[in-house]
């Protein structure tokens, strides 16, 4: 009953699937560091990293606490990945089906951010910040389930491109946006650095100094890593107009 209890099935699922820590790493985007430590139970993981571990190995929402504390988390899992495994025949059946209702369940979450973004209350309100910032973590969330059911998707046959990575593209143009409408602090100034340089998530992470994780709460809920906000700003003062300093 414990994390550390958690973590070794999560490492024997792994295994099990002859999946290195990298081969984890390249289907959650969760460094290979975060994942030792959730695997070893070394400390408590963020949610964001239980949610895509979770998700990169099939597992139903929650499946994590459970194995947490679960008398019998071996036992357990097998239950939990017995739950989540479908018929061969149903999938063949009902992909077209299923695709179907994961776009609309996509654009739903995409129906919903808009309604709620229409109904900011104004900038000069004391609410205003803390509403776009819990609406950035409503859009964080909303791009892990579109980027599952996209995975999801492409693995029943569907074409990569289509309208789940269209919804995705959205939800992460929204997500900037609302960052853009945070007050220039640095987590708006870090965005727009971050896309002006055009280099990927995780070489500015080994820029930073910092792991996947960290940048991920960084980008989507603005919160600067401990011991870090020298280099984002250094980051930040680099590509202030577009490309480094020569």
């Amino acid at each position: 009953m414990s994390r550390e209890a958690a973590g070794a099935a999560i490492r024997a699922l792994r295994e099990s699937r002859q999946w290195s820590l990298a081969d984890l790493a390249a289907a959650t985007g969760v460094s290979v560091m975060g994942l030792s430590y959730l695997e070893r139970g070394a400390r408590k993981p963020h949610k964001s990293t239980v949610q895509k571990v979770e998700i990169g190995l099939g597992l139903p929402p929650g499946s994590y606490s459970r194995l947490a504390l679960s008398e019998d988390p071996d036992a357990l899992l097998a239950e939990l990945l017995a739950a989540e495994t479908p018929e061969p025949a149903a999938v063949r059946v009902d992909r077209n089906v299923d695709v179907g209702v994961l776009q609309g369940y996509a654009r739903a979450q995409l129906d919903a951010l808009r309604t709620v973004i229409a109904r900011l209350p104004p900038k000069s309100s004391n609410e205003y910040e803390t509403y776009i910032r819990s609406v950035m973590t409503q859009c964080a969330t909303a791009e892990l389930l579109a980027a599952d059911s996209w995975r999801v998707a492409v693995n029943a046959g569907s074409a990569p491109e289509g309208p789940l990575l269209e919804c995705l593209r959205e939800l992460d143009r929204i997500r900037v946006e609302l960052v853009g409408r945070l007050p220039d602090g640095l987590p708006a100034r870090f965005e727009a650095a971050r896309l002006r340089s055009g280099l990927p998530d995780r070489v500015i992470a080994a820029l930073l100094g910092v792991d996947d994780d960290e940048l991920w709460r960084l980008r989507t809920a603005g919160v600067v890593p401990p011991g870090a906000a020298r280099r984002i700003q250094d980051f930040i003062e680099v590509w202030r107009s577009g490309q480094p300093d020569r």
